[in-house]
Parts: structure tokens; sequence; C-alpha cells
């Protein structure tokens, strides 16, 4: 019987044994000095707010990305992100025209001087049939650290 009851324990022991084990190498392996930016999915009927890390990785991924800003175009050519297109959305012709020609399909990533512009231009996209909508918010509260604007020379 003692017997029966020693082999018991170190069953029970190597088992406590393999699960801290294997839990300490998940902890140890799920730890990086990189962490992974979470792009939330878009819907055609709601905009997708994202912070400036989730905002550089969406435009830095091998994806194709519609990048538009909304501000005036004075605004525009002070600075703005590579690649972005100029749509000011306070010029109503120069929206439904320039919007037309876009592939409403695409993700596509809005931002303006301030966040509430850009909400609300965000919603002017998804109004004109856009599906993918990502509202970048104001240049003011992004992390120069992740987005920064190309200022022409």
């Amino acid at each position: 019987m003692g017997e029966q009851r020693t082999w018991q324990h170190r069953t029970v022991w190597n088992r406590t044994a393999a699960v801290g084990v294997l839990f300490g190498s998940l902890v140890f392996l799920g730890c990086s000095s990189k962490e992974e930016v979470v792009i939330p999915p878009a819907s055609a009927e709601q905009v997708t707010r994202l912070d400036s890390a989730q905002g550089k990785a969406l435009i830095d991924s091998p994806a194709k990305v519609l990048v538009v800003d909304v501000r005036p175009r004075g605004e525009y050519m002070s600075g703005h992100l590579v690649g972005a297109q100029s749509i000011d959305s306070t010029d109503q012709a120069a929206w439904e025209f320039r919007t037309a020609e876009l592939d409403k399909d695409l993700p596509t990533v809005v931002y303006c001087s301030t966040a509430a512009c850009s909400e609300n231009a965000a919603g002017m996209l998804i109004g004109a049939g856009f599906t993918q909508v990502y509202d970048l918010g104001g240049i003011a509260d992004w992390d120069p650290s992740e987005l920064s604007v190309d200022k022409p020379g």
C-alpha cells in the first residue's frame, strides 16, 4: 500500500512539474521586446478608430492602403504622410469628384488636423460607399515617434 501511495505522489509531482514547466515556457516565449500592434477590422457600416501605432502598422503593411488627408490644400502642402492623397473635405465639388475616382473597397485611412474633423470626414467616406474606413484622428494627437509628416523641402 505504501509503495502505491509513493507512486501516486510521484505521478502527481511529475504532472505538477510538467504543468509548471509548460506554463513557464509559455510565459517566457510570450515575452517579447516588440509588441504586436493589433489593427481592428473595419466594416462598411462604421468607422474604425486607430491610434498612431495602429495607423503606422496598417500604412506600412504589405496590403494596398489608401491614405487620405482631408485638410485644406495649404495645410497638406505644409506636411503630410508620405503617399497621402489630398482631398479637402470642405470643398464639396472637389470631394465628390475625387472620392468618385477612388477604389472604395481598399482599406482607407483618413486624417485631418483635429480628431473631430477626421471623424466627420470618415463618416462622409462611409456615406460615399467606402467599405473599410479607418479614422487616424488629428495630426496633433499622433505620437511623433510612430507617425510623422513629410515636409516638402
